[in-house]
């Protein structure tokens, strides 16, 4: 009877263990169908509850499934405006050949702000500028001492045809837009009067200057205080030194390469008459020598031209067309 109680008994914890399970299952199956969770979810769910059923104690928890953050794709930025446009043309020359030249494009506002470019050979140019408006000329490479601003320049000559009766002369500006390219802007006219050359810009590269040296004299007991002055032959420009009382030597530096007449003109403690370096200096300045013309001087870069001596004083008024004073 004993022995049938203790079955019984055991019979019904047994009974009890499996309802346990039974019930737990359920839970597990619930959570496993509920609404509104993905299949990775409830499987994963499912797996962290058996875990827990096996061994609530010692279980650990399984790492959580990682999903990729979706990456930013950076927008790139607008392109930059462009800032500079070119300028572009034929090169033309008086002569068989072109020469090596220096293309200057002069801001029309500013003639000191200039962009440049040597071309050694070849008959077009092309060079880039930033946005504005310019005067465009080309010089001489290697310009002759007798003339460095020698130019051949855009202008309304160009334009013209550069046909007879075409007379004007005056610098065409070219306008200039970002990224835009303007072409034709052809460097034909090298011919502009030698009396209109200051209506054009010099060369911005002045070659190396060269001087002139020479001694002072004067028909008189002393040598008064003078002004000597180099007259360029080419063009209207001068350059001057002033003397003192009984000086007897003069120099005259900074002067660009080029060909010059040199006067020596009284400033004060005598009479208003000038002196010139003539060939009857070079003749001795004896009776036999009657020729009072002026005479070319070469000024070359880099070197002194010596004995230029501005001591005749003896051409009569009206004999030769000396220059006047140009300070007076």
């Amino acid at each position: 009877m004993g022995q049938i109680r203790t079955k019984h008994a055991a019979g019904i914890m047994l009974f009890a263990l499996l309802v346990l399970t039974s019930c737990r299952l359920v839970d597990v199956i619930s959570d496993f169908t509920g609404g509104g969770s993905t299949i990775e979810e409830q499987v994963q769910g499912t797996l962290t509850k058996v875990v827990l059923l096996k061994d609530p104690a010692t279980a650990t928890m399984p790492a959580p499934t990682l999903t990729s953050t979706p990456s930013k794709t950076a927008i790139p930025p607008e392109d930059t405006p462009p800032k500079n446009g070119t300028i572009t043309g034929q090169l033309y020359y008086p002569s068989e050949y072109i020469p090596p030249l220096r293309i200057v494009a002069f801001e029309v506002d500013n003639l000191d702000q200039y962009f440049m470019l040597e071309i050694t050979s070849g008959e077009t140019y092309t060079i880039e500028v930033p946005t504005g408006t310019y005067y465009v000329l080309a010089y001489l490479l290697n310009p002759d001492v007798m003339d460095p601003d020698f130019a051949g320049a855009y202008s309304q000559f160009v334009l013209c045809g550069m046909e007879a009766g075409c007379e004007d002369h005056s610098l065409v500006p070219v306008v200039v837009q970002p990224g835009e390219t303007v072409m034709g802007v052809d460097l034909a006219d090298w011919y502009l009067p030698i009396n209109r050359s200051g209506e054009w810009p010099s060369n911005p590269i002045c070659p190396e200057t060269g001087a002139i040296r020479g001694h002072l004299g004067y028909p008189s007991e002393y040598i008064p205080p003078l002004l000597v002055v180099a007259f360029d032959t080419t063009s209207q420009d001068y350059y001057s030194v002033d003397t003192q009382r009984n000086q007897t030597e003069y120099e005259m530096i900074g002067l660009p390469p080029g060909s010059y007449h040199i006067v020596a003109y009284v400033r004060e403690e005598g009479p208003e008459f000038s002196g010139g370096y003539s060939y009857f200096v070079t003749c001795g300045q004896t009776v036999d020598c009657t020729d009072h013309r002026l005479i070319d001087v070469v000024v070359v870069a880099g070197e002194v031209t010596e004995n230029v001596d501005p001591v005749d004083f003896y051409a009569q008024p009206g004999e030769e067309d000396w220059p006047e004073n140009p300070t007076q």
